[in-house]
């Protein structure tokens, strides 16, 4: 594996890659009129007590299409036994982790839950700006490195399903389990007991969760941590594990713009590919793996058993968040034989959590959603190949960014910052915060940075208040791939419910994953604001 992907100029990190077209109008409330949004509360389906959220990070929508008849596992279940829409995308510009977890789990968009991006620039006074992570919280300590800032849901400024939960009975139970802690803590909300997420670092190796929820780790993720921190440090070879004679079904395995350009094929192996006396080096290696994905089907399943999910009475949450998707796809892209073979191997952890699900809950007595917190966009190397458009950035052209704004005049709402940065040839179009701020547009990218705009937190450009997006197919990665764009291509995930009360079968509608939020809650029979974005697309 490569060492840590080198981070995205600032200046650069509002210029929004893409790899395919808009492709749909963007969503918004109004396009539903008349649409009973929350309703009266119901009883849940008889023996449904356990909602399940699992989000596959980077999981574009078609792989699954691409794929299918090669999965045998709980991606097999789901598309044969679920209600799969096959339209949904995310309707905000920032296509990243914790808007993307945040927008899952709340139904509403960036602009109404506040988180904007990973990281954002909130203004401190004058021409001061700080940078602030979305879920870093000071107030609070990491049990596993207490010297490290803290993370808690500090940061999110409305309420989600597991606060939905809690409020009709505060004995409920909410659980996330991600690798990431801007995936376990956005799909929890405020009133979870639970976030878990994974370390791997320097003498760490394991789930740790921050002094918000717990004061010290409880003892059954102590000793879930036991099983694991054997199997993840031992798991130094990635080989792949699928049939010969499928490997043609993703792109040729040997790609010079994969990787570091030089470990770009399967099996790899970290003693040859990172310095492996450096346990962070190690953990970087780990990440990008599909070792994660395993012990984060290991923690579920520990926690079904020793919280009684689903089996006490109130109706429970557990939110789980799959990540090797993500670090596979930044490294390799998604056509690549090394996400292929993640895939298969996520098909066979959906399995177990299934499975899991059935023996500690009930069959019918836990109902589940699926989707991704954002797509993700083909090596402009290989768009190019298939004659779309495609290009990596240049160090002439990052240049070419950093000068774009040098001289401009603010106050005047973005407008000028606007015009410089389409005119140094990044930016295909720019969004004066003037233009945000009036939240009417009939142009649909226009709409989806309406939908993503939060004022005070400010992905890039800080104090020039303009957004901006690259032209299609534009890529500052110098290997492999990435997200972040506006794009369908970035949008389009899926969405799919499986349980008590989802009526099996394909619905090619159009759907949002705010949708997602109201659709589980009344299907579970919990009550949600009338304010949501979305609506529920079965009750």
């Amino acid at each position: 594996m490569p060492a840590p992907r080198r981070p995205i100029p600032a200046l650069l990190a509002a210029l929004i890659l893409s790899a395919c077209g808009a492709g749909d109008e963007a969503r918004s409330p109004q396009a539903d009129p008349g649409v009973d949004r929350a309703g009266p509360a119901r009883s849940a389906p008889d023996g449904a007590r356990l909602g399940v959220v699992v989000v596959v990070d980077q999981l574009r929508s078609d792989l699954l299409t691409r794929y299918d008849d090669l999965f045998t596992g709980g991606f097999r279940r789901l598309l044969d036994g679920g209600a799969v829409f096959t339209n949904t995308t995310h309707d905000h510009a920032e296509t990243a982790t914790a808007p993307g977890h945040t927008t899952i789990a709340t139904g509403r968009f960036p602009r109404a839950h506040g988180v904007s991006a990973n990281s954002w620039y909130e203004h401190v006074e004058g021409d001061v700006w700080r940078s602030r992570y979305a879920v870093a919280d000071t107030a609070v300590s990491i049990l596993a490195d207490p010297g490290l800032p803290g993370r808690s849901p500090a940061s999110i400024r409305v309420d989600g399903l597991g606060d939905w939960v809690r409020s009709v009975d505060a004995d409920a139970r909410v659980i996330g389990i991600s690798r990431k802690d801007r995936g376990a803590i956005p799909l929890t909300g405020h009133a979870a007991q639970d976030a878990y997420w994974l370390a791997l670092s320097d003498g760490v190796a394991g789930f740790t969760t921050s002094t918000w929820y717990h004061d010290e780790l409880p003892e059954w993720v102590r000793s879930a941590n036991a099983e694991l921190t054997p199997t993840l440090w031992g798991d130094t070879v990635w080989v792949w594990q699928g049939e010969d004679e499928v490997r043609d079904r993703a792109r040729p395995d040997e790609a010079p713009y994969e990787a570091d350009g030089v470990h770009t094929t399967l099996p790899h192996h970290s003693f040859t590919e990172v310095d492996m006396m450096d346990r962070g080096a190690w953990g970087d290696w780990l990440e990008d793996s599909p070792a994660t994905d395993r012990a984060v089907t290991t923690l579920a399943r520990h926690a079904l058993d020793a919280l009684d999910l689903g089996r006490r009475g109130p109706v429970d949450l557990l939110a789980v968040s799959y990540s090797a998707t993500d670090g596979v796809g930044h490294t390799f892209g998604p056509l690549s034989l090394e996400q292929l073979d993640n895939l298969l191997r996520l098909d066979r952890e959906l399995d177990m959590l299934m499975d899991a699900l059935d023996r500690a809950v009930g069959e019918d007595a836990w109902t589940l959603v699926l989707t991704a917190d954002h797509g993700a966009a083909d090596a402009p190397e290989w768009r190019v190949e298939q004659g779309r458009p495609g290009h990596r950035v240049t160090r002439e052209e990052r240049q070419a960014a950093d000068g774009a704004l040098a001289g401009v005049t603010r106050g005047d709402g973005g407008v000028a910052a606007a015009e410089a940065l389409v005119a140094a040839g990044l930016a295909a179009d720019a969004y004066p915060f003037e233009r945000l701020r009036a939240g009417t547009s009939t142009d649909t990218l226009e709409q989806l940075f309406m939908n993503g705009f939060v004022e005070d937190r400010v992905p890039a450009f800080p104090g020039f208040e303009v957004a901006a997006r690259m032209p299609e197919g534009w890529m500052d990665e110098e290997f492999g791939s990435t997200h972040g764009s506006p794009y369908h291509y970035d949008r389009w995930v899926p969405f799919i419910v499986y349980g008590p009360g989802a009526a099996a079968g394909v619905y090619p509608e159009r759907a949002s994953t705010v949708d997602i939020a109201p659709t589980l809650a009344a299907l579970l029979g919990l009550p949600f604001p009338d304010d949501v974005d979305g609506i529920p697309r079965m009750r």
